[in-house]
């Protein structure tokens, strides 16, 4: 009767709850490997160069604070006066600063990971507002009778000065200076620095109203590359051959072109939009965390890497599993042939090796090439499992020929970034809709009964 049904279903959505624990390990070996290219990049990272986050050009005046301070002998309990000095720094910002990169990308190999590397080209050049830096000049002197002005230089930050291939030269006005090893910024030393000799003779010269500077260096990194907009009107060109980027940071290039021979982007900032005066005053407190943090750049990525792929493919094997039961319960229903329990719970586990084969393949050849594979060995297995079961041949071709558009579907799904959410929601309406189309004449109180009948006639069949 209606509770043969019952418990046949029952047995189904059983069978089906239990295949959850398959997808959930293969799930969670998938976040194992991506784990395990995490591990590879850092690898990399150690013998190649790490991200780079460059903060190009910034005009340092460091001044000493002369004090005589009293001093108790701990022994004697005698006081006397002692000198001391006290070490600031004034950061001056360029007033125009850009910088064109040119990158060159490659990819690095660790075990069977490949790593995205680049190799960048980066011209940097600008100027320094003359009366603002004697202005400034002024005020350091004015601040107290016991201030020493010291050698001020020109400091540039890396995230990883590993990555520099060839020594840069500073195009100081008409001189050409020497970079030397550090930043000497106490809040990020990783860098370069460029002493500036004579320059309190160029803020005296009249004639002049801006310092110009500029620089060449090549620098290596690995996938992502950033800038520090320090400017108060900084301009920024990058161009690659990498088809894929993801722009990062606080602002979004003011026009971008990206094709699949690589890409082309322009920022332009100014301090209105990045408060940079107010950060380099705090930067000159100590607190630089905000400098820092405040840029922009490019990050090279694959659009749709292939454990980000497995990953949604399993989201829908659950998807996949109930659709495979409710199509092989279809078959039952209309070819009045009863299909026993465990026949489902080998269906629905060869629906959910095809991930397990799909992430090991994947990451040995491409993920369309494994994809395709492990959905045609899958598809095929259940044609060689189904033929004797369904009895007529052809239904079994049809099972599998189901199952294998539905493969094809998926890929197209999981390959989409923006439209997956809206094709899967498509895919479980259309499958909804079919079933729904297939069962409307079916007297579902008369399966009941067929399945009772099925059911004692077996257990007849057996006992003899």
């Amino acid at each position: 009767m209606q509770k043969q049904l019952a418990v046949k279903l029952g047995l189904i959505g059983f069978i089906a709850s239990l295949l959850m624990i398959p997808l959930g390990m293969i799930s969670g070996k998938i976040t194992e490997r991506a784990s395990f290219l995490n591990e590879a990049k850092r690898s990399v990272s150690n013998s190649w160069t790490a991200s780079q986050n460059v903060m190009g050009a910034l005009l340092v005046i460091p001044y000493e604070v002369h004090s005589e301070i009293t001093v108790t002998d701990s022994k004697t309990n005698e006081r006397r006066q002692q000198l001391s000095k006290t070490l600031h720094h004034k950061f001056i910002s360029p007033e125009k600063l850009r910088i064109n990169t040119d990158i060159t990308n490659s990819v690095r190999h660790k075990g069977i990971y490949t790593v995205p590397v680049y190799t960048a080209n980066i011209n940097v050049g600008g100027s320094i507002n003359v009366q603002k830096l004697s202005n400034e000049l002024k005020k350091i002197k004015a601040s107290g009778d016991n201030v020493v002005i010291t050698t001020p230089y020109f400091s540039i930050t890396l995230s990883d000065p590993r990555g520099i291939n060839s020594i840069p030269v500073l195009q100081w006005q008409k001189q050409k200076l020497a970079f030397n090893p550090g930043s000497k910024l106490k809040e990020n030393t990783n860098g370069l620095h460029a002493n500036l000799p004579h320059i309190h003779k160029l803020t005296d010269n009249k004639k002049l109203t801006d310092l110009n500077f500029s620089y060449q260096i090549e620098l290596r990194g690995m996938e992502q590359l950033s800038f520090v907009p320090v400017g108060i009107e900084t301009k920024i060109n990058a161009v690659s051959t990498w088809p894929h980027p993801q722009f990062i940071g606080s602002f979004l290039p003011t026009s971008s072109q990206i094709t699949s021979e690589g890409y082309k982007a322009d920022w332009k900032v100014t301090s209105f939009a990045s408060n940079i005066i107010d950060k380099i005053e705090r930067c000159e407190s100590g607190k630089c965390e905000a400098l820092f943090k405040g840029n922009i750049g490019i990050k090279h990525i694959e659009t749709v890497d292939i454990y980000l792929q497995s990953e949604r493919t399993v989201k829908y094997g659950m998807l996949f599993i109930g659709l495979s039961f409710t199509t092989f319960f279809i078959f039952e229903i209309l070819m009045k042939l009863p299909i026993h329990p465990i026949q489902y719970a080998l269906v629905g586990f060869a629906n959910a090796i095809f991930y397990l084969l799909l992430i090991s393949l994947s990451e040995n050849i491409s993920f369309g090439v494994a994809y395709l594979v492990a959905s045609v060995s899958c598809s095929g297995l259940l044609l060689f499992y189904l033929k004797p079961i369904l009895k007529e041949t052809k239904y079994a071709y049809y099972f599998s020929t189901v199952l294998a558009i539905l493969y094809g579907v998926l890929y197209i799904i999981i390959s989409m970034e923006d439209l997956a959410l809206m094709m899967g929601s498509f895919l479980t309406f259309v499958a909804l809709a079919i079933v729904m189309f297939s069962t409307r004449k079916i007297n579902w109180y008369e399966v009941g009964d067929e399945l009772t009948v099925k059911t004692k006639i077996i257990d007849q069949n057996t006992q003899e």
